[in-house]
């Protein structure tokens, strides 16, 4: 019987195909560095995100040889292991199972979602037939941005204040700010225990002298830019219901930003 601790979604019908083009490895994600993440926690959040979100994955062999689509089905971080959905052709599971190693992508919300694993084994999972591999150890989520971000002024205090459900508070420093979001800075322990995806409702932007703008926000980045003994979390995040009477306020103040940095303002 499966673990108690792992969690689950209904199966959805596996799509397949097979090609015959080259598998992609880790080796071709070392230009991706700056979007690697390696934290477990933060590995097994995206994974339930993908899960519960239904969101669907593709699935490569190392030879190229065999290709699906796939669904993960269950996320067990207890014991370091996730069940994705097989194939209903055997070859293509037999590709995958016999492969040393497997690439897998998504793209959600304009977010590309990459990582390999090792060799896989067979499952069972709510009667059916899955596949189960080990959690990777690090996972790529390449998000390129569509507005250009302009850099926060060293000699002003910009703040991104929040109260998280249990009623904590957050002050992050806004280092920098876009059309689509922030860039934020904190060496708040709170800011690495927020799981990808959160939303957070009602945060207050303050820009000193220059106003303050009332909006949602999600989180879609998060990594400790530091090392664990002394951890300096930088967190990427995009604008939830932003209000549209401010938005030419955000563009003054990009574009304050923007002349402050060129020493014109």
């Amino acid at each position: 019987m499966r673990n108690t601790n792992m969690q689950q979604e209904q199966s959805p019908q596996t799509d397949v195909q097979a090609g015959p083009v080259p598998g992609p490895s880790e080796q071709a994600l070392v230009d991706l560095e700056e979007f690697r993440i390696t934290q477990p926690k933060v590995i097994g959040d995206v994974l339930r995100q993908l899960m519960n979100r239904k969101d669907f994955l593709t699935v490569e062999c190392m030879d190229g040889s065999h290709r699906i689509v796939t669904s993960v089905l269950a996320v067990n971080q207890l014991d370091g292991f996730f069940v994705f959905d097989g194939s209903p052709v055997n070859s293509h599971n037999r590709g995958l199972l016999d492969s040393p190693e497997n690439f897998f992508s998504a793209n959600q919300d304009g977010i590309r979602i990459q990582f390999t694993v090792n060799q896989p084994e067979t499952d069972e999972f709510e009667g059916g037939f899955a596949l189960r591999a080990a959690l990777p150890q690090s996972l790529y989520r390449v998000q390129r941005r569509e507005f250009y971000r302009a850099a926060a002024p060293l000699v002003e205090s910009f703040r991104c204040k929040a109260v998280l459900p249990d009623g904590r508070e957050l002050s992050w420093e806004i280092v920098d700010l876009s059309l689509d979001g922030l860039g934020l800075r904190s060496k708040d322990p709170i800011s690495g225990e927020l799981p990808m995806g959160t939303v957070l409702n009602q945060v207050v932007l303050d820009f000193g002298q220059r106003g303050r703008i009332e909006t949602d926000l999600r989180i879609t980045n998060l990594r400790n830019i530091r090392g664990p003994s002394n951890p300096v979390y930088r967190i990427g995040s995009r604008f939830e219901h932003f209000p549209k009477s401010k938005e030419q306020v955000l563009q003054r103040l990009i574009t304050y930003l923007e002349l402050t940095r060129r020493g014109r303002s």
